[in-house]
């Protein structure tokens, strides 16, 4: 249905970036980049720098040649299927620039799991847009607009109307 191209989960020891593909049956967050910078930054200067783009991994994924099943089985990547989600919210953060996606979703021992992430722009989108005069705020706000719609999109209609969306 959709392919959102970044969310940035971040956790204790790092952040980690996610491309979303968007199916009719469920979301596949992949993983493509892990960034150890929150172990690094304990150690500091230069060397902390150094180990940081040392530890970080990328990989990279044409996700509309991809087979949905297979892209699910990736280490690392989380599947949440679309009749599990309860609701999805997103907001502006409280640093007043970025926005932030939570999504509610069940998972298969019925548990309620939550999922927190950063709608980022590409870095190769946030290039473009900034060589064209686009401000920083307004390239955000509109990637995390068109992000929001393809989540819509992929929503069972009871999950959408029980989320929280940008205006």
């Amino acid at each position: 249905m959709a392919v959102v191209p970044k969310v940035v989960i971040s956790g204790m020891l790092g952040e980690r970036e996610y491309g979303v593909l968007l199916t009719d049956r469920r979301m596949i967050f992949v993983l493509e980049r892990t960034s150890r910078v929150g172990i690094a930054a304990g150690l500091g200067g230069a060397v902390g720098a150094v180990l940081a783009s040392e530890m970080a991994t990328k990989r990279e994924f044409v996700y509309a040649d991809a087979d949905p099943d297979a892209l699910a089985k990736l280490d690392g990547t989380i599947v949440v299927p679309d009749l599990s989600v309860r609701g999805v919210r997103v907001r502006r953060s409280f640093n007043g620039v970025s926005y932030a996606m939570h999504i509610e979703y069940a998972s298969g021992d019925g548990k309620v799991k939550k999922l927190n992430c950063m709608l980022s722009a590409p870095d190769e989108l946030m290039n473009q847009r900034k060589s064209d005069g686009a401000k920083f705020k307004v390239i955000l706000y509109e990637y995390a607009k068109k992000a929001q719609e393809a989540f819509k999109l992929a929503l069972p209609v009871g999950a959408r109307e029980e989320s929280e969306w940008l205006k």
